[in-house]
């Protein structure tokens, strides 16, 4: 009888990575991460990985692609969305050419968001504050803007 300081799992590491995926995409990253937490020896974790790459069960680029959608529908902007992909591990030349085929338009939607939490009063402290909303969103100054220096008192916006 072996004793073993590795926790023994119920399930193998393979089995365990089809079940997460089947709830949701992962990043390879994530993946590695979440099968280490369960403890599963390397090897394993390599083995599960590499099959589901091969399986086309997981892909980073595919991964990427929904991601960009989902969070961009909830109004996150592309400077933004790279920093999150990043911290899933997902590589730059990937998360560039994503975001360059994602059929977003940043500034249509910068603008909608700007609209949407636009203040009545537009004053220079209104128009700090959603300078620093629209940053803090992930938009590049240029998708926001020609938006601050318009006239919000005119007729036409009430």
């Amino acid at each position: 009888m072996t004793t073993s300081t590795a926790k023994t799992n119920k399930y193998s590491a393979t089995n365990y990575l089809l079940y997460l995926l089947s709830k949701r995409d992962y990043s390879e990253q994530e993946l590695r991460q979440k099968l280490k937490q369960k403890e599963y020896d390397i090897a394993d974790i390599d083995s599960a990985i590499e099959k589901a790459q091969t399986n086309q069960w997981q892909s980073d680029e595919r991964f990427c692609t929904a991601f960009i959608r989902y969070r961009s529908m909830q109004g996150i902007g592309p400077r933004r969305l790279k920093q999150e992909l990043k911290l899933k591990g997902v590589k730059d030349w990937l998360i560039n050419q994503e975001l360059e085929n994602a059929e977003v338009d940043w500034f249509e939607l910068a603008e909608q968001i700007f609209e949407k939490k636009r203040s009545l009063v537009w004053d220079l402290k209104a128009k700090q504050k959603m300078w620093r909303f629209m940053v803090s969103r992930g938009f590049y100054n240029d998708h926001f803007s020609h938006l601050m220096d318009l006239d919000y008192s005119s007729d036409e916006y009430e």
